[in-house]
């Protein structure tokens, strides 16, 4: 029997952060949503034959990960949201404060000067049936969240909210499972994927590959969760380029449902030290590599310590060796060379 996975496309890159009524309006990927598709991409790549995708860039860019033709369908598109289309939702609360409160929890109420609800049922459920009049046994159908939300209520699944970067799987034409979040091991090969998506510099996956090549032979060595360490050392940098990077990385992989490697990266800069743990041993393997070079740990703070510009800075630079200093005196102790 015939699969089809309605995919919502990933997350836009919202200017300022702030959450916007997008209908027709064009926004690419953020680099949450890039990771969401490559999330996808790995999830589903295998399991689909052809991808199918709206006009809109967010959907295109999402199918892309896919890794398989897309056939743009223009009845795939978002519903026109009318004159709500390109606002924020801040902007929204402020001008029609009633509706915006009544539509909270009356769905069905139209925004005004929208493209009806019928109307976009009737075109989406169109593109269905163009997509699945190409065959194959699994396709791949990358559209928006009211277009999906609508048809699902058309299945009598009602008025559903959907993740972005998550997908509903029909089976014979019937939900067998709705907003499944793809939740893939974090292998090298996805890790990769992910600082691809993020948008690392070379250079910084180049250190990457190398601290998670140290990082899970000490963690196999202290009988911890190779496979883990290996996964956080991978993805440590993967927010480099942004400030407060390892709050940042941190932030993204816990939005994408990876909590436990989100913590492990948060502490790859800011460990006490104290405690041999999966976090420390994520810390000294960053701090045994000067980009992808091996180094000691008096090669790598004498390198880093010209940046100290003020003496807060010092300070901080003085906690994170002796922190690292701490760390590779536990780890010799249970008889592990460094």
């Amino acid at each position: 029997m015939r699969k089809i996975y309605l995919i919502r496309h990933g997350k836009p890159d919202f200017p300022a952060g702030s959450s916007m009524c997008l209908g027709r309006t064009e926004l690419p990927l953020g680099a949450v949503g890039r990771m969401q598709a490559a999330l996808l991409g790995a999830e589903l790549s295998g399991e689909v034959e052809a991808v199918y995708s709206s006009p809109l860039s967010s959907a295109v860019q999402t199918a892309q990960a896919l890794r398989r033709p897309i056939t743009v369908i223009d009845g795939l598109a978002e519903q026109d949201a009318g004159e709500w289309d390109g606002l924020t939702f801040d902007e929204i609360r402020v001008r029609y404060p009633e509706l915006y409160a009544r539509r909270a929890v009356e769905l069905y109420l139209p925004m005004p000067g929208a493209e009806p609800d019928a109307e976009v049922l009737a075109r989406f459920k169109l593109a269905l049936d163009e997509a699945a009049s190409h065959g194959g046994d699994a396709l791949a159908v990358v559209s928006h969240a009211s277009a999906i939300r609508l048809y699902l209520d058309s299945l009598g699944a009602g008025m559903i909210k959907i993740p972005y970067g998550s997908y509903v799987e029909l089976d014979g034409g019937r939900p067998a499972r709705i907003g499944v979040v793809p939740h893939p091991e974090p292998d090298d090969a996805l890790c990769l994927a992910l600082l691809h998506a993020a948008g690392a510099p070379e250079r910084v996956i180049r250190h990457c590959a190398a601290v998670a090549g140290k990082a899970s032979e000490l963690a196999a060595a202290l009988g911890m969760d190779a496979r883990r360490v290996r996964a956080a050392a991978y993805l440590h940098d993967i927010a480099r380029a942004h400030p407060r990077h390892p709050e940042a990385g941190a932030g993204w992989l816990a939005e994408l449902g990876y909590g436990e490697l989100a913590e492990l990266v948060r502490l790859h800069h800011s460990h006490d030290g104290k405690t041999l743990d999966e976090a420390a041993v994520v810390y000294l393997a960053d701090k045994l590599f000067i980009e992808d070079r091996p180094c000691t740990l008096a090669e790598r703070f004498e390198a880093s310590a010209g940046k100290c510009a003020t003496p807060e800075a010092i300070k901080k630079h003085d906690m994170r060796r002796i922190a690292a200093e701490n760390i590779a005196t536990l780890i010799e102790g249970r008889g592990v060379k460094i």
